[in-house]
């Protein structure tokens, strides 16, 4: 007969003390987001996407892809719940980066509280649920995610997720199954689909659940017959399961297809790679230590011993060890479930750019399942160890042990989110062969007039991937700044050639042409960057400009007119306009 733990004055504490001291402990570990800087992506998004500026754009949200307003590639991403919670923090907080990352800290603890609950629910055990929401809260690898105001995509998707799945248990537990709670559930879920594409999974959840005997019902079902199980989750998974074809459909809509690649890679040099993808992930999860948010993460083209075979047989040997340690245990099987399948998309490395296939965010729903494992073996110690009193202590003294030295790690850790300086030199160092992080360092650079430092990073990226448009890009511009307009006009040339549909390298490109005297091609540049960013910062108002220098006044004046649609404060095209004087009046058609 399982051991039970000797009576204590802690018994008497209440219930929600230990969870709101988590909640203090983890945000003692995030305490240095109240003073982060908007970094990486943020600058580009909360400055420049008007899409989260006016409510006016909200239906585009459901009809186009995720950054449709400032860009014509990154098709992949179909988010509109994310967008409106975009929508909502520059309504509230405009660009003040403090309200962003609170709101992203917030998120991050309301998941940190509802796996709490759940893990309570699968264990019946304070002890392994506090451990649970502590790891998932304190664990270095999800700060890249709680840091990055941008990575709210995966702390909504998962929030939403997870208060889908405490409606669902909640109608679940009711004996008269209440219809409140399952449209919540199934109205969650679908905010939560349309968050990230990761929670697809959700359904899943819901058919496991079920099939396995309701683990984290407050009543768990007795044995049932094969059939009959089955049956029963394929019910109860169903209405989830057609929001999930909704989904799909609405994304096939607005992207043209399910998803497209953006690498040409063989299915060989895919596959290979896997391994290595979930080696990656496992050190990250058991060794949390020189992390950050670019690595040397690299193809695999041949049969490696190495970087194939050894991961394989790691990657194996956890699965049939954890397989061996959960077969029979329902809650086990559940978590089990919650931590692999989430992992499957981003396995399919032709998805994402050239050697940017793993990020720790990446890890942000699948810690989930980390935690109710970890919950899980909390609780069997808990039940199975000595009643004595200092086995007790010893459990939960290590276990607050290392979940503190987590939470140390991750305070440390987050410093490097703290501007953009300091987030890409730590990438430099951490991944000195990324192509991305020299480039974004030398971007960084060039803003602080680092001129020589800048122009040695964007060439150490073209050395490591000498198809980064990015590179080019960011290259013509450092020329464009210097005035020496034969080298910009040969990078913005390159940065074209390798991404054609860049609106940016299009601009600068007919802005070269400009200072170098050749109008007509200014023009037609200045026109294809428009066509594929009709959006643009400044477009419009340098068109007109160019119209206005080729003698097409009428022409110019619509350019300066569209330029203050875009932005009504634009000081330079109201000049123009009034340099214009008014327009002449439409002649009378003839008699």
């Amino acid at each position: 007969m399982a051991a039970s733990p000797p009576p204590s004055a802690a018994g008497q504490r209440p219930q929600w003390l230990a969870p709101l001291l988590a909640m203090l402990a983890i945000s003692a570990a995030y305490v240095r987001v109240t003073a982060m800087s908007f970094v990486y992506d943020d600058v580009v998004i909360v400055h420049g996407d008007r899409f989260i500026q006016s409510p006016r754009y909200i239906p585009r949200y459901f009809t186009e892809h995720i950054w449709s307003y400032l860009m014509a590639s990154a098709k992949n991403y179909y988010r509109p719940s994310f967008l409106l919670w975009l929508l909502g923090n520059y309504t509230v907080f405009q660009e003040r980066p403090l309200g962003w990352h609170l709101t992203n800290l917030a998120l991050h603890l309301g998941s940190c509280l509802l796996i709490y609950f759940l893990a309570l629910r699968l264990t019946r055990s304070r002890l392994a649920a506090l451990a649970a929401m502590l790891l998932f809260g304190l664990h270095p690898i999800q700060v890249e995610t709680v840091s990055w105001v941008s990575a709210s995509t995966e702390l909504l998707g998962t929030f939403l997720a997870l208060s889908a799945f405490v409606c669902y248990l909640r109608g679940v537990d009711s004996p008269a199954r209440p219809r409140p709670w399952l449209l919540a559930s199934i109205f969650l879920y679908a905010l939560a689909a349309l968050a990230k594409e990761t929670v697809l999974i959700y359904p899943g959840v819901v058919f496991l659940h079920e099939w396995l005997g309701r683990p984290a019902a407050a009543k768990p079902l007795a044995p049932r017959p094969f059939w009959q199980s089955f049956h029963a989750a394929m019910q109860e998974m169903a209405p989830f399961f057609f929001v999930a074809i909704g989904y799909l459909a609405m994304r096939l809509y607005a992207l043209g297809s399910l998803g497209h690649h953006v690498l040409d890679l063989s299915v060989r040099t895919s596959l290979l790679t896997v391994p290595y993808v979930l080696e990656s992930y496992v050190v990250h999860l058991l060794w949390p230590a020189g992390l950050s948010c670019f690595y040397d993460s690299d193809y695999v083209t041949t049969l490696s011993p190495v970087k194939v075979f050894l991961p394989l047989i790691v990657a194996l040997t956890v699965l049939v060890l954890l397989f061996a340690a959960v077969r029979k245990s329902p809650a086990g099987l559940l978590a089990s479930f919650w931590l692999l399948l989430p992992l499957l998309p981003v396995l399919d490395v032709r998805v994402f750019p050239r050697n940017e296939f793993v990020h720790d965010r990446y890890f942000y729903h699948p810690m989930i399942g980390v935690s109710f494992l970890a919950a899980i073996a909390i609780a069997h110690l808990e039940r199975g160890g000595s009643a004595e009193r200092g086995w007790w202590l010893s459990l939960r003294v290590g276990t607050l042990a290392i979940l503190a030295a987590l939470g140390v790690v991750s305070f440390l850790q987050t410093a490097y989110w703290k501007d953009n300086y300091a987030l890409y030199t730590r990438g430099v160092e951490v991944a000195p062969h990324n192509a991305f992080a020299h480039n974004n360092l030398g971007g960084v650079l060039l803003e602080q007039q680092r001129w020589e430092e800048a122009v040695a990073h964007l060439q150490a990226a073209l050395v490591e991937n000498p198809e980064l448009y990015l590179a080019e890009y960011d290259l013509g511009i450092a020329y464009y700044e210097e005035q020496q307009f034969a080298d910009a006009e040969a990078h913005f040339t390159r940065a074209v050639r390798i991404q054609p549909k860049d609106a940016g390298s299009h601009f600068f490109l007919g802005m070269t042409y400009l200072h170098t005297g050749r109008l007509e091609l200014a023009i037609a540049e200045a026109r294809r960057a428009l066509a594929l960013n009709p959006y643009g910062a400044g477009y419009h108002f340098a068109l007109g400009v160019m119209l206005k220098q080729a003698g097409d006044a009428s022409a110019a004046r619509a350019e300066f007119l569209n330029e203050l649609e875009r932005d009504p404060q634009h000081q330079a095209s109201l000049e123009q306009l009034r340099l214009l004087g008014p327009a002449p009046a439409p002649q009378a058609a003839p008699k």
